[in-house]
């Protein structure tokens, strides 16, 4: 990127990445499965369905099992499937539109927030990294990676140009979106003291905008009540249907190590050393980011990793490590370094192809 116009190579990357992932596993499933797919079913698998479902019926399914299943996902991203939906005529090209979209969203901002602090080869390593995750492929899919993706870089973005207003909206976004938005209250808090050397007498009211990242939370505590009685049934359905319950790492980190001695080897592979593996790696950067990238940066990944983690089980770490943004800066420092740019890169892509053919056969694809 030598002054050319970053925003065309921006574009590239959008457009190119978009192309190939679709076009990609299109390929791999008529070679795997022997027969041609139609493009939208191939998409609408797993967590998909039920973001479509609640686009199309919000949280009020006909069965309490349905609902029960519904509730444990945030709002935001199946209303705007709806939305488009109007638009586009089907539900699930609208959620394919909603996440390529703020695909391009987060690939923008990611530039524009590494060149507040790094020149243009720094910035260009972050979003390419963030382009070839070996879980990116969900930033296509119908989940809401992309949408949070988007909206927490964009609250910082802000919040790094002292726009609170903007940060907070942007914050009230993405904790409608997910419940690790909930991190940003912190991490903004902590950007908001750091611009002022930490000296608290020069606190403002603009601070109070960073309050408006709970508003999105309470949105969905109030869902939970609407349809529930208890805005904080989702916590109970996750632990009874998706088996998630508040536990330490540590006891994460056992349960997945020992179940895996009864699994078979594939299965062992990619519910077991891949979960763990993209544990360590979250930590090792989340922590690289607190010490070298900002502070605020490294808040906001060790909260997101702390919450990921603290379950009694361990599931979907990779897709969910994909979505702490301060991980990207982090690789691009270390990729400054030439052999560790060409292993980030080509691990990177070989792990994107491996794990996009295990979601184009219908297996668990993190």
């Amino acid at each position: 990127m030598k002054n050319k116009g970053p925003f065309v190579d921006i574009s590239l990357v959008i457009i190119f990445s978009t192309a190939a992932t679709f076009l990609f596993s299109y390929i791999a499933y008529v070679i795997l499965q022997n027969k041609y797919p139609a493009f939208l079913p191939l998409w609408n698998t797993w967590d998909a369905q039920h973001y479509v479902e609640i686009a199309k019926n919000w949280y009020t399914s006909s069965t309490v099992e349905e609902r029960n299943l519904q509730i444990v996902f945030f709002p935001l991203y199946p209303l705007l499937i709806k939305i488009v939906a109007f638009f586009a005529g089907s539900y699930v090209a609208a959620g394919l539109w909603v996440s390529n979209l703020a695909f391009a969203g987060a690939a923008i901002y990611i530039y524009k927030l590494a060149r507040l602090d790094y020149d243009e080869d720094d910035s260009w390593r972050a979003l390419v990294y963030l382009a070839i995750f070996p879980t990116a492929y969900f930033l296509h899919a119908i989940y809401t990676e992309s949408l949070f993706l988007f909206l927490t870089i964009a609250s910082f973005y802000y919040a790094r140009r002292s726009n609170w207003a903007l940060s907070g909206a942007f914050g009230l976004l993405a904790a409608a979106t997910r419940i690790t938005g909930i991190v940003l209250i912190p991490a903004l808090i902590v950007e908001y003291l750091a611009q002022r050397d930490y000296k608290i007498r020069e606190t403002k009211k603009d601070v109070l905008w960073i309050g408006l990242t709970v508003a999105g939370v309470l949105f969905y505590l109030g869902i939970n009540y609407i349809t529930f009685g208890d805005p904080f049934k989702f916590l109970e359905i996750q632990k009874e249907h998706w088996s998630k319950k508040l536990d330490f790492p540590f006891n994460g980190f056992l349960l997945t190590l020992s179940s895996m001695q009864s699994k078979k080897p594939e299965l062992a592979m990619r519910t077991g050393w891949f979960e763990i593996f993209f544990v360590v790696l979250g930590l090792a950067l989340s922590i690289y980011a607190l010490l070298k990238v900002r502070v605020s940066y490294g808040i906001l990944a060790l909260l997101s990793w702390l919450i990921m983690t603290s379950t009694w089980w361990w599931q979907s770490i990779p897709r969910y490590v994909l979505v702490i943004f301060p991980i990207f800066l982090s690789l691009s420092i270390l990729g400054r370094n030439r052999a560790v740019n060409f292993i980030i890169t080509f691990s990177s892509i070989l792990l994107y192809a491996l794990f996009l053919i295990q979601l184009v056969r219908f297996r668990w694809a993190f």
